[in-house]
């Protein structure tokens, strides 16, 4: 054993030695700098993981169907047949344009500005105010199912048209939604302009359809979708496409522009000689410039237009755009649009 000293000697701690060690970048062989170590995963295992993720997503998944064929572009109906023109394209707005009414240009009945109001007197202003009071009293009365009843206490449900009313008065000009659904429903009018629509745009669609396989033969063995859009149709010209026939909805419409448009997907028949499947998410635009006019009158009461047009004049109430869509899925076998078309409302039951 060694002398007590030689047993008590210490050394100095080199803390260096002892700290803990720092993973540092791996130099490169005959390079100065120092690039980190990057962890891949080997290429032969990532394949496997893709193949494993497709092979168990394919195991769940249904058979793959056709894909559609893109629809043509540059394609227009003949206008023969139907009620207005339709092209394969996405859903574009017709060139429409509303009148101004007591408002409009009296040299020029097609310009869009409306021209300046004038100040009103204290009687436009008292009469604006007595107006106001009834519809919003009126509105009150609808709240509790009770008809509103007119001088000769007529019942007169009119909440879609006092609705119009009081915006026209309140709105400030403001664009408002309002419900073609309603109308459809509620007015026998509504329901052929509806059908009619429909049909038309069944028309249109079998018209495009045609010229497609017209121009490529074999697209006609194929699974085809394609989108089409309409130009305008005029609402209370015609006996197929009539005015609106109950009070409320001649005071919340009247007269309006509509608008076609789908999504079309034509499916080959499944045995030979066959015809073709056709089905569409068919959309109806519809809107109108609610406003009064000169030389008019309102059809239930005979008032003149001149009553309420002074209040657009004085710019007490104003003039406004009003806009709805309505939705239906149609289906149907080529060539017998009458016998064989089924409609659903795909909003019912939401």
């Amino acid at each position: 054993m060694g002398s007590i000293d030689a047993v008590k000697q210490t050394q100095p701690v080199n803390y260096q030695k002892i700290s803990k060690p720092v993973n540092k970048p791996v130099k490169d062989v005959g390079t100065s700098e120092n690039i980190p170590v990057v962890f891949r995963t080997k290429a032969y295992e990532r394949d496997f993981a893709a193949q494993y993720t497709v092979a168990k997503l394919n195991f769940w998944r249904d058979p793959d169907k056709p894909s559609p064929t893109p629809q043509t572009p540059n394609l227009t109906s003949s206008g023969s047949g139907t009620d207005t023109t339709y092209r394969i394209g996405d859903p574009t707005r017709p060139n429409i344009q509303h009148d101004n009414g007591f408002l409009q240009n009296p040299n020029n009945p097609d310009d869009p500005n409306p021209i300046s109001t004038i100040n009103p007197t204290q009687a436009d202003i008292d009469f604006y105010n007595d107006q106001l009071s009834q519809v919003i009293w009126a509105q009150r009365v609808d709240d509790f199912n009770i008809p509103f009843t007119d001088k000769d206490d007529t019942a007169r449900n009119l909440s879609n048209g006092i609705e119009a009313y009081r915006h026209f008065l309140e709105g400030n000009g403001a664009d408002r939604t309002f419900s073609y659904d309603e109308f459809v429903n509620e007015d026998p009018s509504g329901q052929t302009v509806l059908n009619n629509a429909i049909a038309d745009t069944q028309r249109g669609a079998e018209d495009l359809y045609n010229q497609m396989i017209a121009r490529d033969p074999s697209l006609a063995g194929k699974p085809i979708t394609f989108d089409i859009t309409s130009g305008a149709i005029t609402v209370g010209g015609s006996d197929t496409y009539p005015y609106p026939d109950t009070e409320n909805w001649q005071k919340a419409i009247g007269g309006h522009p509509i608008w076609n448009s789908a999504t079309v997907t034509v499916t080959p028949p499944s045995e030979a000689g066959g015809k073709p499947q056709f089905s569409m998410e068919y959309t109806l635009h519809a809107e109108d410039r609610y406003n009064f006019n000169p030389d008019q009158e309102d059809i239930a009461t005979g008032a003149p237009d001149a009553i309420r047009g002074r209040l657009e004049q004085t710019g007490l109430a104003h003039q406004y755009t009003q806009y709805a869509t309505l939705n239906r899925d149609v289906s149907w076998t080529q060539g017998d649009i009458s016998g064989t078309t089924e409609t659903n409302n795909p909003n019912e039951g939401r």
